[in-house]
């Protein structure tokens, strides 16, 4: 048989190719980002900081097989795993970040080319080119999928987890993708924690979309066979941290003792009560914790602390009901702090946002203009109400992805990256309203998506361009510094601008 020819093989394999077109050009943009960034050498950004010293150490510890004392299990353990076996296989840092973050890169861009793969379905392929050009050229992306950030990992997992849930589709599923459904969801449980809340969501998609034919027994089955092996696969994790728990209450049998089936993380109640309390500001403070003296470090043997560790959601719930207004207000500055992520524009000058702005704790860069934040969410508002109608059925999964994360943040802190990491669903959500409106006019139906894919093109020049010239691009910061030695405290708010 005659080898196919490169035109014979993309019209044989359309959806392939262009995975891997998106693919290479997500990659290629983020690596012309860390070319023109002054922090490509740094495990960490200037526009996020995040837990990348945790994650680090963590990495060096597990690379060279080394056993920490025991502690709190406050980080789900598979991002730092993931770092430590990149540690492992390519060597230990040595004066340079850059090749991990290269690697992480290769994710990022990865995670853009399987949800152009999923969208392509249910937006068609101009559409799904629009919609994945806007997250691979996402300023917010190119930051959090060249650093370590455990958002890159657990976006990973969601665009694996909505592809799935829409492959099973509304009869009963067969096995592989049953399976590889509860596997999706254990190891998006065990990056962050909170993935675990979308089951009810999940099931809620599928219960309703669900053939009436054949009886619901079946379906129930290969369902529950689903959340059983994600369930399975955090046991490991229970039982390294039993061990952890049982000497943590070893050392204090004079307190309350901590919980000891502990699956992921004990950071629950801890968050809880740090989001919802009458010093609260919406997002990240360690406010409770530093009331102890202790300058922000969380320790289980001190009295303070283990309250808040185990009774965390029912101090946050007394708060909100002896404070309804107050608390009322709070929910309101988190989901107002969720959706300054929709302020970050595109390409490496974050158009049209800019590059002035700040840093909140724990939080991704925003820029201080913001006009692009409401339209934005009004289209969002307006992809979530069509996709109550038939005709756009399978987006209602996505508006229950967004609902469970706008719940999250509203029960705990409102960031800006916990709008990016949604992306897998929110962005064809998004795209949504303008697909319906094209269709009603054959010429933009045909024009649209084409003009904002080559307007989109131009911010690989743009990359280009900042990569290569001579003089690299430098920022200024302010911010609260340490009282020893006069540094910027990373963990606290920092406001960003670029060198003149």
């Amino acid at each position: 048989m005659a080898p196919l020819s490169l035109p014979d093989a993309f019209r044989r394999h359309p959806a392939a190719w262009a995975m891997a077109a998106t693919f290479a050009a997500s990659l290629l943009l983020r690596g012309l980002y860390l070319a023109g960034s002054p922090d490509r050498d740094w495990p960490f950004s200037v526009f996020f900081a995040g837990d990348a010293r945790f994650f680090h150490t963590a990495a060096v510890d597990l690379a060279r097989g080394r056993v920490s004392p025991a502690a709190l299990p406050y980080h789900p353990p598979l991002f730092p795993a993931l770092l430590g076996f990149l540690y492992r296989v390519m060597g230990a840092p040595q004066g340079s970040a850059l090749p991990y973050k290269l690697a992480l890169a290769c994710v990022g861009a990865a995670t853009v080319a399987f949800c152009q793969g999923f969208w392509r379905r249910l937006l068609g392929s101009a559409w799904s080119l629009v919609a994945a050009g806007l997250y691979a050229t996402s300023f917010g992306w190119l930051v959090l999928s060249t650093t370590y950030s455990n958002e890159t990992l657990s976006a990973l997992w969601l665009c694996f987890t909505c592809a799935l849930v829409l492959r099973m589709g509304g009869g009963v599923p067969s096995w592989a993708p049953v399976l590889g459904l509860g596997a999706v969801m254990g190891l998006g449980t065990l990056t962050r924690a909170e993935h675990l809340g979308l089951w009810p969501f999940l099931l809620a998609y599928a219960w309703t979309a669900r053939e009436r034919t054949g009886g619901w027994k079946p379906w129930a089955l290969r369902w529950g066979a689903a959340v059983g092996v994600s369930l399975l696969l955090l046991v490991p994790s229970a039982l390294r941290n039993l061990d952890t728990m049982r000497e943590l209450n070893a050392r204090a049998p004079h307190l309350e003792p901590l919980p000891e089936w502990v699956p992921v993380t004990v950071y629950g109640p801890l968050n809880f009560a740090m989001a919802n309390h009458a010093g609260a500001t919406g997002g990240f403070t360690p406010a409770l914790i530093n009331q102890g003296g202790n300058n922000g470090q969380l320790d289980a043997s001190r009295p303070e602390h283990r309250r808040l560790l185990l009774h965390g959601y029912a101090e946050g719930l007394r708060w909100m009901v002896d404070a309804p207004g107050d608390a009322a207000r709070l929910l309101w500055t988190k989901l107002d702090l969720w959706l300054d992520g929709l302020r970050l524009g595109v390409g490496v000058s974050d158009v049209p946002g800019g590059l002035t702005g700040e840093r909140a704790p724990v939080d991704v860069f925003v820029p201080d203009a913001g006009w692009l934040k409401w339209p934005l969410a009004a289209l969002l508002l307006a992809g979530m109400l069509l996709s109550l109608k038939p005709a756009h059925a399978p987006f209602r999964l996505l508006s229950l992805v967004v609902l469970h994360r706008v719940l999250v943040t509203l029960a705990f802190f409102g960031y800006a990256r916990g709008l990016l990491v949604v992306f897998p669903a929110l962005l064809p959500l998004l795209v949504l309203p303008l697909k319906v409106l094209g269709e009603r006019h054959a010429a933009v139906a045909r024009r649209l998506p084409a003009l904002a894919g080559a307007l989109l093109l131009l911010l690989w020049a743009e990359a280009a361009y900042v990569a290569t010239r001579e003089t690299p691009r430098r920022f200024m910061a302010s911010g609260t510094t340490d009282a020893v030695n006069g540094k910027l405290i990373q963990d606290d708010r920092v406001r960003l601008w670029p060198q003149p």
